[in-house]
């Protein structure tokens, strides 16, 4: 028997309506007639809303995206915002508006089913399942965008010529937060650690407080181009997260190590071929920190990024479909994160939630209302113990 995704959402859209699953990220848009028979849904046999309304007409909109094709910190809402954004509309029957409810999960008839559909994805052309973030974002590059996600990372992040961070969220917040925040932490006469550098945007920046900087990364590619944009910094290959990967480097050489947007990855692989180890991680830290140590951990807001930006930009809101048991986003519980670090040797001293600069108000208004109330990076200071 047809019923309602549990997950429903109606939202409000300039005289027309927007049917969301919050936990499928599906959604259609169409108006007040179309609205009615998928409430009548609730009311009536199916059979008799095709008999009453089977051959009527009726306006569609296929308003779904996957907005973080524009970069890993964009607007992650899954819909075409505003009907002036939405395609031209179809013109479907009854029967047939019925069946794109099924498609889109707003309507479902099994809802084992309907709850299998939401597991991981088999293959990157497997369409039928959800899938995870990380499984959704490389098919889409893949397939929808002939892109490979390696070189759209930088891309996404970076300005063309890889010296500047963008002026998007990555720039308004992470950006200029460190570079406020760096030099306090960081200077002359200290030895510092970047691992999983990247192209060394940041190690760069910690190599200006005066620090003597080493930049670590398995990434061959990226390390080419932080070798080239370097200014004092030096950066050297290293397979992170696998035992015994760090043993070359000498032990207790570090006064602190700092990680970006990366320990994600131990709690959630970006591929099942992946092989991490946050205990092996974690082990390296210690061996590699002098005693008394400061391991600083830069991370995406575990419990507001990929969360959809709904409401006025001056009074956002958002949507929670999942926490503890998470199938689509990449992060774990701000608990387990936290006893990452209580429990491989590290005591925490200090955390802060970035906010936006005041300055992406004027560029992007929304980006900046949501970011200023559900924070979208988190930094941890966690002392070695002795």
């Amino acid at each position: 028997m047809a019923e309602l995704a549990p997950e429903l959402v109606v939202l409000p859209a300039a005289g027309r309506w927007i049917l969301y699953n919050v936990a499928a990220r599906s959604s259609l848009g169409v108006e007040t007639s179309g609205l009615e028979l998928l409430g009548g849904i609730a009311s009536f046999p199916e059979s008799e809303l095709v008999l009453r309304h089977g051959q009527d007409p009726f306006r569609v909109w296929e308003i779904a995206w996957f907005a973080n094709e524009d970069g890993l910190m964009a607007d992650p809402t899954p819909f075409r915002r505003t009907p002036a954004e939405w395609p031209d509309a179809e013109e479907v029957t009854g029967v047939a508006l019925l069946e794109r409810f099924r498609k889109h999960r707003l309507v479902i008839d099994d809802s084992d089913a309907y709850r299998r559909s939401l597991g991981p994805k088999t293959s990157v052309l497997d369409f039928e399942h959800l899938g995870n973030f990380h499984q959704r974002l490389g098919q889409h590059l893949m397939l929808m965008r002939r892109l490979s996600p390696e070189s759209w990372w930088l891309t996404q992040k970076f300005t063309d010529d890889l010296t500047e961070v963008k002026g998007n969220l990555y720039g308004a917040v992470q950006a200029a937060f460190l570079k406020e925040y760096l030099p306090k932490k960081f200077g002359p006469g200290m030895r510092v650690i970047d691992l999983g550098c990247g192209p060394g945007y940041f190690t760069d920046l910690i190599a200006r407080t005066g620090a003597d900087t080493l930049g670590l990364d398995p990434n061959v590619a990226y390390l080419d181009v932080a070798r080239h944009r370097s200014g004092g910094a030096r950066f050297e290959e290293a397979d992170i997260g696998r035992p015994g990967a760090l043993d070359r480097f000498p032990a207790g050489q570090a006064d602190a190590v700092f990680m970006s947007d990366a320990m994600l990855f131990y709690f959630v692989p970006i591929s099942p071929r992946q092989s991490t180890d946050i205990r092996a991680l974690f082990a390296d830290i210690r061996r590699l920190l002098k005693p008394g140590g400061l391991f600083i951990s830069m991370e995406p807001h575990y419990l507001f990024w990929l969360l959809p930006w709904l409401g006025d930009p001056e009074h956002p809101f958002t949507i929670l479909s999942e926490y503890r048991q998470k199938y689509f986003a990449v992060t774990t519980s701000l608990s387990n994160y936290i006893k990452s670090f209580v429990n491989n040797g590290f005591s925490i001293i200090g955390m802060e939630e970035l906010e936006p600069s005041p300055a992406l108000k004027e560029r992007d208004l929304r980006a900046w209302g949501f970011a200023r109330e559900f924070p979208l990076w988190h930094v941890v200071e966690a002392r070695k113990e002795a």
